[in-house]
């Protein structure tokens, strides 16, 4: 209970400056089917050609599915995002991510993860309308190597975002 409430209490911490975004979706890939729920708090950064880049911090806890197996995935990445004509009320954008992930099971039907220390990465185009977002993201969950086997997961992600 103490780490889960250090997590939020980790989570919470970002300055009252970034813009804030609750990010919902799922996906499948591999015989897995997942669905996460996170937070992501992102700063503009600096103007690049026809758009903005913007970096970040994301948080996301996901809930995987293998027939009868399940885990849950727990995340934080740093982000960085590119906003194309960030002026106008539509924005397509391209962002990617990586950062540490820690799962509660190292099983997953087939699949062996061989440690519960894992890493997290994505990498997605969306379109971002006021408030709201929607991506298409491809996804990898691995230990990176450092132990073995190093079977992975790999899905294709929708989501919403919603900034506040």
């Amino acid at each position: 209970m103490y780490r889960l409430m250090l997590l939020i209490a980790l989570l919470s911490a970002p300055s009252v400056y970034a813009e804030r975004a609750l990010i919902i979706g799922g996906g499948a890939g591999y015989g897995t089917q997942g669905y996460h729920v996170g937070l992501n708090w992102l700063y503009p950064w600096r103007p690049l050609g026809a758009g903005q880049l913007v970096y970040g911090v994301g948080s996301e806890i996901a809930h995987w599915q293998y027939g009868a197996d399940d885990l849950i995935q727990i995340s934080l990445f740093p982000m960085v995002q590119y906003s194309v004509n960030p002026l106008t009320d539509f924005q397509p954008f391209v962002f990617a991510a990586v950062g540490p992930a820690w799962i509660s099971d190292i099983r997953l039907g087939p699949r062996d993860l061989a440690s519960e220390y894992q890493f997290s990465s994505r990498a997605g185009i969306g379109l971002a309308k006021g408030r709201h977002s929607l991506a298409a993201e491809a996804r990898h969950l691995s230990n990176g190597g450092i132990k073995q086997p190093n079977e992975g997961i790999n899905s294709w992600n929708l989501s919403y975002g919603y900034r506040f």
